[in-house]
């Protein structure tokens, strides 16, 4: 009975050990000859590698070509740790590739962690030696990356405008910022067989995207003229202890930007303005820099009296004063228990409307405007862009602030007019006096002319139509009671330049307290606005210094227009009467010059 039993057991056993057998069998076989597509894909994907090749960043250039802004491929050098058993001679061979310090070299490779940057920003030829290295097994641990750097090659030129990109090359301010879709490439990649220690295969890409390059953006802007007008601004507010300072110049019938200058410094060391505009003396001011933003559109302030661009064109246009007209100016006004008074005291006397405007009088532009009213003046304001955007649509940009007649105070209608109550960038104060200076026509400022191809060829960009803001025979007399503004009784004789008609207005306007009502107490902005040459504008610009000492828009300002023009009305051969000399086109290539007005 036992037999039987031990027989039964023997024969149990036999069958489940062959029924084992069997499925390991089975297996064996559907794995090694039978084996699914998914088994294959992913042995290949494990023998596979992955490079990605960047798109570079496009180009920003100057209007004749000039780069300002410039991508190149370079290669990151990344250390695993983990992988580096003798750190020391690798370190050693790394620091004489990448001409770097042994001892930095070698912290990199024994911190902690399975990650490490060695280097950045390196040649794809230092790149590719060590990449061969690895791949042979001289750098074990050791990884190349692809990527790209971006170059200023002026420099700090125009940074405020041009701006600048972070660390993954997404713009951060500026051009950069604003057109980052533009600019951006789009990267490719490769996929490559590799072989036991990820060396390459022979015919080892089997699928390859090629990288995109971002857009090259042209603009308007001169480097010529930027770099000269950036220190004509700076040695002005070396001169002026101001503490900042911004000047536009722009061709007149495009809308055309080509200077755009953004600077500042720091306050004097201690001092708080005094008296007068005053400031304490034996102290010395770092110099000047770019300003972390750009003042002339991001900035907004109260403009004083360019701001009387508003009440003679409205009165002009309703007919209630011509060019010839006088008006009875007394030394003050008060309005509403508020005294509004001039520059310089002076009895009641009576004023030509060009004497007005060249002796920047207040009480004769108040007199003015209270006949003209709220509605009306306000109006006028608006026409000129005051309180809207300008259409440059630049990152951070400020359209200002008008106060509606609903909220205006008693004593607005003397404060409004002369330029206070009201906030506007330099760039809206330059559009108004360029739609002057072009006819009574408005055209939307340019910073970019457009993108271009890889053949070099220019895609311009669209812009708004310009559109008529001023009746021409409105504008006609408003130059003409401008260009008085330069003469040797008026508010700004150093705006002129010799051989050449200047239009333009002064502005001096007192800074405001930033937590309460009031005025700061020496605290003031200096405006020139103008237009070079009056019988037939080609240019026009405007400066603004933050805070100088003389506070006057006419000592401080003005100088700076007349340096910065004389500049330009010979780097473009503009005739006093507002041609181009043919003669002197060669010095710059065609599309840097404005168009010729003959």
């Amino acid at each position: 009975m036992a037999t039987k039993r031990r027989t039964r057991r023997t024969r149990v056993t036999l069958l489940v050990c062959g029924i084992v057998t069997l499925a390991l069998v089975v297996q064996l076989l559907r794995v090694t000859l039978l084996a699914s597509p998914s088994y294959t894909n992913l042995a290949v994907q494990e023998a596979e590698t992955t490079v990605t090749l960047p798109g570079l960043r496009g180009s920003i250039l100057g209007r004749n070509g000039e780069v300002l802004a410039m991508s190149e491929l370079r290669d990151t050098i990344i250390a695993d740790p983990f992988l580096i058993k003798d750190p020391a001679p690798e370190a050693a061979t790394l620091a004489k590739l990448l001409a770097l310090p042994a001892t930095q070299v070698e912290g990199a490779l024994t911190v902690k962690g399975g990650y490490s940057v060695v280097a950045q920003l390196v040649t794809q030829s230092v790149g590719a030696t060590i990449e061969s290295m690895a791949l042979n097994g001289e750098l074990p641990g050791i990884n190349v990356t692809p990527g790209q750097a971006r170059y200023y090659p002026a420099g700090a030129l125009a940074e405020p405008v041009i701006g600048r990109v972070g660390a993954n090359d997404n713009g951060l301010f500026g051009l950069e910022y604003q057109y980052q879709k533009l600019l951006a490439g789009k990267n490719g990649y490769e996929v490559e067989r590799t072989a036991a220690g990820n060396l390459p295969l022979p015919d080892a890409i089997v699928k390859r995207q090629a990288p995109v390059q971002g857009k090259n953006l042209e603009l308007t802007i001169d480097p010529g003229l930027q770099a000269y007008a950036e220190q004509a601004v700076a040695g002005e507010i070396q001169k002026t202890n101001a503490i900042g300072g911004t000047a536009v110049v722009m061709d007149v019938a495009t809308g055309q930007i080509l200077a755009m200058v953004s600077l500042t410094a720091p306050p004097l060391p201690g001092a708080q303005p005094l008296a007068n505009g005053a400031q304490p003396v034996d102290v010395t001011r770092a110099l000047p820099t770019q300003s972390w933003i750009n003042q002339a559109v991001d900035y907004a302030y109260e403009p004083g009296s360019v701001a009387k661009i508003a009440t003679f064109t409205a009165a002009l246009q309703d007919h209630l004063i011509t060019p010839t007209s006088t008006e009875v100016v007394p030394g003050q006004l008060n309005i509403d228990g508020s005294i509004f008074h001039d520059a310089e005291p002076h009895p009641t006397e009576v004023l030509s409307m060009r004497q007005i405007l060249a002796q920047s009088s207040n009480v004769g532009t108040i007199e003015i405007a209270r006949r003209l009213g709220p509605t009306r003046l306000l109006a006028s304001f608006e026409r000129f862009g005051w309180g809207e955007p300008t259409g440059l649509a630049f990152p951070g940009e400020t359209q200002g602030y008008l106060k509606p007649v609903s909220q205006w105070s008693p004593t607005a209608i003397g404060s409004t007019p002369i330029g206070q109550d009201q906030l506007v960038t330099p760039l809206q104060v330059l559009d108004s006096y360029n739609a002057i200076a072009n006819g009574g026509v408005m055209v939307t400022p340019k910073l970019v002319l457009g993108t271009v191809g890889a053949n070099g060829h220019l895609l311009p960009m669209s812009s708004p139509n310009p559109r008529r803001i001023v009746p021409k025979t409105i504008d006609e007399e408003m130059i003409h009671l401008l260009s008085g503004v330069t003469g040797a009784n008026a508010t700004a004789p150093d705006a002129s330049i010799p051989g050449y008609v200047v239009a333009g207005k002064t502005g001096t306007s007192q800074k405001p307290l930033h937590t309460q009502a009031g005025y700061q107490m020496g605290a003031y902005w200096g405006t020139f606005v103008g237009m070079v040459p009056a019988q037939h504008p080609v240019l026009s610009a405007v400066v603004m210094l933050d805070q100088p000492v003389p506070i006057y828009g006419g000592m401080t300002a003005a100088p700076v227009f007349s340096q910065i023009m004389r500049y330009a009305l010979a780097r473009y051969g503009v005739t006093p009467t507002g041609g181009v000399d043919s003669a002197l086109l060669p010095k710059l290539p065609k599309s840097s010059s404005p168009r010729s007005r003959e």
